[in-house]
């Protein structure tokens, strides 16, 4: 029995040592992580975002009053920028961003039952005035504020980079501007949260021990991580693998964010984009024996971007071809081994455990 009790204090001893390893090397985490993450990444890139809903409501402003093809250009250049600006934010899915339904607000999506389509309809057929006036919007469904209901303005019904001055134009382009607005407005709070001002953006940044939500960089890196972890399994699992299907005749392409714009693969490359330089940002510092791990998630997240920019446009035809399936099926396998990568071993050898995240329960 000695001996057995013996050997059982060993293995205890070696798992707990196993378990401790990973901490171990959290715990050489720079101090200025957040400040990295903060500085380099998550300010610069709503900073975008504020700036290209600023300008598309201007554009609109302009086309809405004096319709015509070179204001509609203008128009949709500056809905792709924002959409492209969008692409960058959303992987912080965290703080600011969740906070007061924002991410809701600023996306709703996916909207698997067809929410939005039916109340932006509503509303523009009711044509109520008191909805366009400054603000007002913030207060009514998130399905009529953000950018999907601002592209199925624009791409679908009713279209109005098509219309021209057609009959009920004005409300709608008036709705289109109330829109933009509203993104600028909401990004404007997000930016305002992240700066070294900000409440959020002052602790995240400089973590202390009695700060409310980050008390060191250990805890920074875990929300890195997760924030990584969750993009990486949102990119796939929400926006390829349903869209793609098992066959061709599966395949749904309306079920792909931006589809009206034909901007869905490209977006997903720009996300990945911006997954891997929030990662980039953060300059982890690994073991001389586990840099394979940087490596890795580097080139996985490249290719992924590669093989999406390479998805012929439009996505429905591309989905009933054998290189458009093929394309996109590689950047999901892509997109799944370097969320193993990251769950399995870059988080733990920075003394990160991935657990719940912003998808759980969707």
């Amino acid at each position: 029995m000695a001996g057995l009790a013996k050997r059982v204090l060993k293995l205890a001893a070696a798992a707990a040592m196993a378990g401790a390893a990973p901490w171990a090397a959290g715990a050489g985490l720079p101090a200025d992580l957040g400040e990295r993450l903060a500085r380099d990444y998550a300010r610069p890139a709503v900073a975008k975002m504020v700036d290209a809903a600023s300008a598309l409501d201007g554009a609109l402003g302009g086309w809405c009053a004096q319709p015509g093809a070179a204001g509609a250009a203008r128009v949709g250049e500056a809905f792709e920028t924002l959409a492209l600006a969008w692409s960058g934010v959303e992987i912080l899915r965290f703080g600011p961003l969740v906070q007061a339904n924002r991410y809701e607000r600023l996306a709703f999506w996916p909207d698997t039952r067809g929410v939005m389509p039916k109340q932006v309809q509503a509303l523009i057929a009711a044509q109520d005035d008191a909805l366009l006036k400054p603000g007002a919007l913030s207060g009514r469904s998130v399905a009529v504020q953000g950018l999907p209901a601002l592209e199925y303005v624009l791409y679908g019904e009713p279209a109005l980079l098509e219309q021209g001055g057609a009959p009920g134009f004005a409300y709608a382009c008036g709705y289109a501007r109330a829109v933009a607005a509203n993104v600028a407005a909401i990004s404007r709070d997000v930016a305002q949260a992240w700066s070294a001002q900000g409440d959020f953006g002052r602790q995240f940044a400089h973590p202390q021990a009695d700060n409310d939500l980050y008390r060191d960089p250990q805890e920074v890196a875990a929300e890195a991580m997760k924030a990584l972890s969750t993009g990486l399994q949102f990119a796939r699992d929400v926006k390829i693998v349903p869209v793609l299907g098992d066959t061709a005749a599966a395949a749904r392409p309306k079920r792909a964010a931006f589809w009206r714009s034909k901007l869905s693969t490209r977006l997903l490359a720009a996300n990945v984009d911006g997954l891997k330089a929030f990662y980039l940002a953060g300059a982890y510092p690994l073991p001389a024996g586990d840099a394979w791990m940087d490596a890795s998630v580097r080139g996985e997240l490249a290719s992924a971007a590669q093989t999406l920019r390479a998805v012929p446009v439009p996505l429905e035809p591309a989905l009933a071809e054998e290189e458009g399936r093929r394309l996109l099926t590689l950047a999901s396998l892509t997109l799944k081994n370097a969320k193993a990568i990251v769950d399995q071993d870059l988080a733990p050898a920075l003394g990160v455990m991935i657990g719940f995240n912003a998808l759980d329960g969707d």
